[in-house]
């Protein structure tokens, strides 16, 4: 998940490469890039989790003559830059498995021989678009450099009264994830940073008090910068966990949060998405959330009895055997998902984290199959009555809305968890 870190790493990428100028595009027939041959690349930068490439094509700096192109990362958004010998040359480690949005080729100067070699800009999975106002661009720079949670010009005043302001309607967690008002805060950066500083996220921005806020906004800032540095998400106490890293006990809740709206005011901006809080370290204190809708700050009953399952509280299911890799041992096995289309889309399977090792071994053989004749698939519950709940149904969904599966559903009991002990994690 590209962030606002992942963000500004790409940017800083791009901006080693200002004053060169373009000599091709891969693919060479594509209409809307065919202008930037010959022109020079003379800024980048990021903004939240945007990032702007401005072109001039005149050498007299001309502004009437400058173009820029956005990108936006999306969720499995990469971007990498690299050097090639030959015009049209790919690098030797592109990912086949990705989608190529944008390839560049920039000339380069060599120091030797007076030699000419290219500098390769790539991107995956990335939303581009081109041409856009290379004023605009500047302008959205400039107005959000000191709420961008990666920003050296960041201002965390700023930040407050952007959130107090603009946010005052909105549930935390959109307040949060709106990019207009804490640009490049995303979903992990949210959760991790409302963990540590002790709010549930369901709480109306209307219910945080001043204190609160500034303990969130400097949390924010921490994990992202940390991030930033580092080029690894830090340590998560509860995305994607099944037990709280702080007080370590199994009190992680999960459900989608978001798309709020109060007193007649839509947020078209917000949306939901998926949320993890502990309920003991981060209480819900806002009296305006209905209790009818299970917002108690506790778990269901059924939620902990599958949880406690996952992480081994049953002691007889704790102890059967779990399959591993046979070279690498059980703390180099990991469950993945069978992501591509075809009659094995959507089951687990145990693998080994090292991509050399050959292990693999199909994880879902207590599952029972569906009417289909294929095994049932585990998923998870994201509603607001069951959030974290396993369940077992029909790769193929229900026989509405044009979908081709048999419509199967059973909750998951402690015999289909039990042998994938702690390697289930929520987001699988």
């Amino acid at each position: 998940m590209v962030e606002g870190p992942g963000a500004t790493r790409n940017g800083r990428k791009a901006q080693e490469l200002i004053g060169k100028v373009v000599s091709s595009f891969a693919p060479l027939d594509n209409p809307r890039h065919t202008p930037l041959v010959g022109c020079t690349l003379i800024e980048a930068f990021s903004v939240g989790k945007e990032m702007f490439l401005i072109f001039n094509d005149s050498s007299e700096n001309d502004v009437s003559s400058e173009s820029a192109m956005r990108l936006h990362f999306g969720m499995n958004g990469s971007f990498r830059t690299s050097k090639v010998g030959n015009l049209g040359q790919k690098p030797s480690s592109t990912p086949n498995w990705k989608q190529n949005d944008l390839r560049i080729y920039f000339e380069n100067n060599g120091k030797n021989n007076n030699t000419t070699h290219y500098t390769v800009v790539e991107a995956w999975d990335t939303t581009v678009h081109y041409p856009v106002s290379a004023s605009s661009a500047r302008d959205k720079f400039t107005n959000l450099s000191s709420r961008d949670v990666c920003s050296l010009l960041f201002n965390a005043q700023d930040v407050f009264t952007s959130l107090r302001q603009l946010g005052i309607k909105l549930n935390i967690s959109d307040a949060l994830l709106n990019q207009e008002i804490f640009p490049g805060v995303g979903n992990i950066i949210k959760n991790e940073s409302l963990h540590r500083s002790k709010i549930d996220p369901r709480r109306m921005m209307s219910n945080i008090t001043d204190i609160e806020l500034r303990r969130l906004i400097r949390n924010a800032r921490q994990y992202s910068m940390d991030w930033l540095q580092t080029g690894r998400a830090g340590t998560k106490l509860v995305y994607n966990q099944t037990r709280c890293g702080t007080c370590t006990g199994m009190t992680i809740k999960m459900q989608k949060v978001g798309g709020s709206s109060v007193d007649g005011y839509s947020n078209k901006n917000g949306m939901s998405r998926v949320t993890f809080w502990c309920t003991a370290c981060q209480p819900f204190t806002d009296p305006k959330l209905p209790s009818q809708c299970g917002y108690n700050g506790t778990m269901a009953s059924s939620t902990a009895g599958s949880q406690e399952t996952i992480l081994g509280r049953n002691p007889t299911l704790s102890n059967r055997l779990q399959p591993q890799c046979p070279q690498h041992g059980l703390r180099s096995t990991k469950l993945s998902r069978v992501r591509k289309e075809g009659g094995n889309a959507l089951r687990i399977f145990f693998t080994c984290k090292n991509n050399s090792c050959q292990y693999f071994h199909w994880a879902d053989g207590p599952f029972p199959s569906c009417a289909c004749g294929t095994k049932a698939v585990l998923r998870i519950s994201k509603t607001d009555r069951s959030g974290g709940r396993w369940f077992l149904c029909c790769a193929g969904g229900g026989r509405s809305n044009n979908n081709k599966g048999c419509g199967h559903f059973t909750w998951a009991t402690d015999d289909h968890l039990a042998p994938l002990s702690t390697l289930l994690t929520p987001l699988l």
